[in-house]
């Protein structure tokens, strides 16, 4: 679905910006017009999240601003949405987000799909009309450019988590865009050995592909060896857990943790749906059987609950191992193929892509995110980019973790290994996890 190859910035042309461009762009207004009663976008699906339609508005205002930047555009198409639908939110509380739209007069629907239309028309003659002199470096004025498009392809996956909460009658799939199948089976899920090693970190600064300030620098880990689960955690096992009253037993949970379970009285992961003495499952359009064999989706805090709930050893793993795991999985060829760039619009079973292999870890990429057990920090050697100096920075807090490896959502650069994503450890993405613990503990152990 997302075909078009991500653009390399010392060998593009005019012709792969645009059909880059158009892609991404026609992705999200795929997924928008999904959405089939007007009222809908005066929602907020998510109480920690803005209401759809600044959604709609704001990734086409984010290109407008940044192009004025650079000055490859010379006017503002509509000051007010310029204003109005330019930053995104991070609350910590609903009461936080109420209270920043509180008194908004958000324009007509129609008005903003009309605004889309005429930002659309303005950047595709900018880059008919704009000299590349390649190479592309980051103070190169198309930067801006790949900026905003890396940056509606991450927000498709923000938009396709929030038309996942709405009613489902209030959406129609779009043709052709098909959830996975599912076996209806468990997978022994082992743990295996990967061996340690050392794993640098970070993108250079004149990598030949677009990247985001948090990923660039310069960071050497030296990796014990360590055990990680070769699947991740699926709805199957999380299923054990919830039986085993995992959701009522605070020696589960931190104290933080165990305040947002209570609050919300959460009982299961947020896209199980309780019927009787059964769950079903909420895919982005529909409600479908639990698929057993597809990986969990669930938040930090509850990720750290299965871990305590396995045994006091058993934790996430780490940026570097994760990266450490990564080499080693593509060494032993099991991570050719990858469920990301919409090939399908679901996880699929954990291991689809991976099938027969007896080393290494699968879906390190793709099917879900996977959260890790470290906040979000900068590499050694950071720098904010001028364009856009609070992508990362005001998130180097000690409250947002890191997950890795992209979801099935995920495309464009985002969907590179070395993409750093982070969230808050309540909030919900396509994200699941997997199981590790240091050797030398298990060594203990036995």
């Amino acid at each position: 679905m997302t075909d078009a190859p991500i653009p390399q910035l010392d060998d593009c042309s005019s012709k792969i910006l645009l059909n880059y461009f158009k892609n991404s762009w026609e992705i999200e207004e795929t997924l928008m017009k999904s959405v089939i009663k007007e009222e809908t976008f005066d929602l907020n699906p998510d109480p920690l999240r803005n209401k759809l339609i600044f959604y709609l508005g704001h990734s086409a205002v984010f290109y407008i601003n940044k192009l004025i930047q650079v000055g490859l555009i010379k006017h503002r198409i509509n000051p007010q949405y310029e204003t109005l639908f330019e930053i995104g939110v991070d609350p910590e509380t609903p009461a936080e987000i109420e209270a920043a739209i509180q008194g908004v007069n958000w324009p007509e629907l129609q008005k903003v799909w009309e605004y889309r239309d005429k930002a659309r028309a303005e950047i595709t003659a900018i880059i008919h009309h704009t000299p590349l002199n390649l190479p592309i470096d980051q103070q190169h004025p198309i930067w801006a450019l790949l900026m905003g498009i890396e940056h509606s392809r991450i927000h498709l996956e923000t938009s396709s988590m929030l038309l996942r909460q709405l009613p489902i009658e209030n959406l129609k799939r779009p043709q052709g865009w098909n959830y996975a199948p599912t076996n209806r089976e468990i997978p022994h899920n082992q743990m295996r050995e990967i061996p340690g090693g050392t794993v640098k970190l970070g993108k250079r600064q004149d990598d030949l592909t677009f990247a985001w300030d948090s990923e660039y620098g310069d960071l050497e880990v030296e990796v014990p060896p360590f055990l990680a689960s070769q699947y991740l955690i699926t709805n199957g096992e999380f299923l054990e857990f919830v039986q085993a009253g995992g959701y009522n037993n605070i020696n589960y949970w931190h104290t933080e943790s165990w305040q947002w379970k209570q609050l919300y009285n959460i009982q299961h992961p947020k896209f199980w749906i309780h019927k009787e003495n059964n769950y079903r499952y909420r895919a982005t359009f529909d409600e479908i059987d639990l698929p057993l064999d597809w990986p969990v989706e669930v938040n930090h805090y509850e990720a750290i609950a299965y871990c305590r709930w396995k045994g006091k050893n058993t934790r996430l793993m780490t940026e570097a191992e994760w990266h450490q795991a990564l080499t080693i999985s593509e060494d032993s060829s099991l991570a050719n193929n990858y469920n990301l760039n919409l090939q399908f619009i679901s996880p699929t079973p954990v291991g689809m892509f991976s099938e027969n292999h007896q080393s290494g870890l699968s879906d390190l990429r793709g099917n879900v995110w996977e959260w890790l057990g470290e906040t979000f920090k900068p590499l050694p050697g950071f720098q904010t980019h001028h364009l856009y100096a609070d992508q990362s920075a005001p998130f180097f807090d000690n409250k947002h973790f890191m997950m890795l490896g992209g979801s099935w959502a995920t495309n464009g650069t985002m969907a590179l290994p070395c993409y750093r994503n982070w969230f808050r450890p309540y909030f919900y993405q396509h994200v699941g996890f997997r199981v590790a613990e240091s050797l030398d503990e298990v060594k203990v152990k036995r």
